[in-house]
């Protein structure tokens, strides 16, 4: 089954690398990897996307909308909760493809029992981050997360607060996850090393006419995996060699 970074989740799950734990009171909890917490960043909608092969393009396969979203920029990880996911748009996915209408007797029991949408992407598993400014009065803030998970190619998409600078935040993102990157204990080589470092030397990403600013990760691994790889601690707190590989 491929990964979805937005699943529906209770309190008392066991704590997992792959997906986020809750506190009886329906709050994210924070890991020894998070360290520095950005947020909360609001977004009103996300949806998750996969590319099918047999039609060239992606679909969605899972979305919730006009809800409150509330994003977080840690150290090790992009991690999203969503407490009212039954309101506006709903919500369609998830492993059970569950999908929950207001008012709905479904609802009613799931609200008793006390779940939130969550979902997180670690920095492991990021291959491409991209941003969409907004342009014009009806434009969008956009976010858009690019990761694999069992051999195809997907994403995960947020519509931004207009508040939210998407281009600063998407160059956030983009240097935690190199910092995380040089602060695992999975090795790459020296010409990854230096893409890392281009990357960084780059800058901010220029978004052009008609399209989606955006960041290349060198190298990534699948989503659910690296748990074996990740560092002792956050990445702000470890020094590391700036000058070549991380091993």
């Amino acid at each position: 089954m491929v990964y979805s970074p937005l699943t529906v989740t209770e309190p008392g799950e066991l704590d997992s690398f792959a997906y986020p734990s809750l506190t009886e009171d329906l709050k994210l909890i924070w890991d020894g990897l998070d360290g520095d917490i950005i947020g909360p960043i609001h977004a009103s909608a996300a949806s998750v996307h996969l590319y099918d092969n047999n039609r060239s393009q992606f679909r969605k396969i899972a979305s919730v909308e006009d809800v409150r979203i509330d994003c977080y920029v840690t150290e090790s990880r992009f991690a999203m909760i969503c407490e009212k996911y039954d309101k506006g748009g709903g919500w369609i996915g998830g492993g059970a493809a569950l999908v929950l209408n207001a008012g709905s007797k479904i609802l009613a029991a799931n609200r008793r029992r006390g779940k939130a949408l969550t979902g997180h992407l670690r920095y492991a598993w990021v291959r491409q981050i991209l941003f969409q400014r907004k342009e014009g009065f009806l434009g969008i803030e956009a976010l858009r997360l690019v990761y694999k998970s069992e051999g195809a190619n997907m994403y995960l998409q947020l519509t931004l607060d207009k508040s939210t600078d998407s281009a600063a935040l998407a160059h956030e993102l983009m240097e935690r996850t190199v910092a995380y990157r040089k602060a695992d204990t999975d090795p790459f080589d020296a010409e990854e090393a230096e893409a890392f470092e281009r990357l960084l030397a780059a800058g901010q990403a220029i978004q052009e006419t008609g399209a989606m600013g955006k960041y290349e990760l060198p190298t990534s691994w699948p989503a659910g995996s690296a748990a074996q790889f990740a560092p002792p601690a956050p990445p702000s707190t470890i020094t590391s060699n700036d000058s070549g590989p991380n091993n």
